[in-house]
């Protein structure tokens, strides 16, 4: 199975809409979305990902399913410098860099982070991950731990043999589509390759409307393990001439 998950396009947040160049962005990756094989589409409940769907989906007819967890992941916690309230996600290195934060990175126990509990990040985090397992167990996919228990592919040995004819028969093609936002979408990555959001968070960056893809690999019987296999790809952009955004970075985008 294989999970494709979209950034809206370019933003305008006070508006929670598309700017102009947002919807070109949207219309150059509904080009894309129109030669995909979709099982199903999926779509955070706010305006700039509902719009960034209706154009991208415009040529295959159907309509994506709004799930209210696929909402940005904005939830506030209190600054320790400031008193104020910040997004949980957004913070100057020198504040998740500081040894005395080192709690952040780590998977166990990030939510228990003095900062995080101030937000009550713990529950928000489980809910949108609970809610991706739910979704997840709908297509045969039960987490059990960090992986993901299946009915099995074909194996030989116990290692799976992609050449063999029974593999490509039972190889789970599948492919979800989801509409969402950067805070979010590397919440639910970080849960399915187990390190802490924070990582990705700080670490890593997707241009509005780029594609990232997830794809679940079942190297053992009835065992699979979900796996980032192109990330933040704008290619649709590159093609259209139309350069990437910036929205959410900090410098110009690399669009070579």
């Amino acid at each position: 199975m294989r999970l494709l998950f979209i950034r809206h396009g370019d933003p305008n947040y006070e508006l929670d809409a598309l700017t102009e160049k947002g919807v070109r962005e949207a219309e150059l990756l509904a080009k894309r979305v129109a030669i995909w094989h979709v099982t199903d589409f999926f779509t955070s409940p706010l305006g700039r990902a509902q719009q960034t769907a209706e154009i991208a989906m415009k040529a295959t007819g159907r309509t994506p399913t709004t799930c209210e967890w696929l909402k940005e992941f904005y939830y506030p916690v209190q600054d320790p410098a400031t008193g104020k309230a910040r997004i949980a996600w957004d913070w100057l290195p020198s504040f998740y860099t500081d040894a005395k934060n080192a709690q952040l990175c780590d998977v166990s126990s990030w939510m228990d982070a003095p900062v995080m509990k101030t937000g009550n990040i713990a529950h928000h985090y489980k809910d949108v991950c609970t809610e991706m397992d739910k979704l997840l167990a709908r297509y045969g996919y039960t987490r059990e731990g960090g992986i993901y228990k299946t009915s099995g592919l074909h194996c030989q040995h116990g290692v799976l043999d992609i050449s063999t004819e029974a593999y490509k028969k039972s190889y789970d093609d599948r492919t979800l589509v989801f509409f969402c936002h950067l805070g979010v979408m590397f919440a639910i990555i970080a849960h399915f390759i187990n390190v802490s959001p924070v990582q990705l968070w700080q670490g890593f960056f997707v241009a509005p409307s780029s594609v990232t893809a997830v794809a679940a690999e079942e190297r053992m019987p009835g065992t699979a393990f979900f796996r980032v296999q192109v990330f933040g790809d704008t290619q649709h952009l590159h093609d259209g001439g139309e350069p990437p955004s910036a929205a959410g970075y900090f410098t110009d985008v690399f669009c070579g």
